[in-house]
């Protein structure tokens, strides 16, 4: 009998142990804008408040240089593979789930592809931030799911280095990646 109830301790002992070995939430990869290409554009990610992340359930990151660019991501690919998203917080660069995530957005915001769309840890922050611009509106995860992703070209400053993001990638075009004139280039059927 006592054998029969170390075999039970043993046994429960180790589901708690495998139990709390697969509830590991994945975290975000540190940026390192030295060799890190957004997994979209292929232009630099900066380690500043524009860079997002997907992390895959086999576990690789997938590092973008605008929130824009990993909703193109997810949007092509699905989210079947995604464990989870990251997004940087505005005001502290702090990496923040995208699902726990508060969204301002305003065509005029500069981000790195002229998504327009900032991340808050907070959503009063964001609401304070949208009054303090006089301009954009809150938006929620769920807002995001159905927000169409247009760019403002007119916020694209290719071959500068504006906005934290470096056009100039060590290429021979000065830094134009993108030739804004062809089609699909970011996979969002637009121009």
């Amino acid at each position: 009998m006592r054998k029969l109830w170390l075999n039970v301790a043993l046994v429960a002992g180790l589901a708690v142990v495998s139990t709390g070995c697969g509830s590991k939430q994945a975290e975000p990869v540190a940026i390192n804008a030295a060799v890190d290409k957004c997994d979209i554009c292929n232009m630099t990610v900066n380690d500043d408040i524009n860079a997002t992340e997907i992390i895959l359930k086999n576990g690789k990151a997938l590092k973008f240089d605008d929130i824009g660019d990993m909703y193109v991501w997810t949007k092509k690919n699905g989210t079947t593979d995604v464990d989870v998203q990251y997004v940087r917080d505005y005001k502290s660069k702090e990496w923040v789930q995208l699902k726990d995530a508060t969204f301002a957005y305003d065509p005029t915001f500069h981000t790195p592809m002229a998504y327009g769309v900032y991340s808050f840890k907070d959503s009063k922050e964001a609401e304070a931030f949208i009054a303090e611009q006089k301009a954009g509106k809150v938006l929620t995860v769920k807002d995001l799911d159905s927000h169409s992703w247009e760019r403002n070209k007119e916020n694209m400053h290719m071959g500068d280095m504006k906005d934290g993001h470096n056009m100039n990638n060590g290429d021979t075009n000065g830094g134009n990646h993108m030739d804004m004139n062809k089609k699909d280039e970011h996979g969002d059927g637009k121009k």
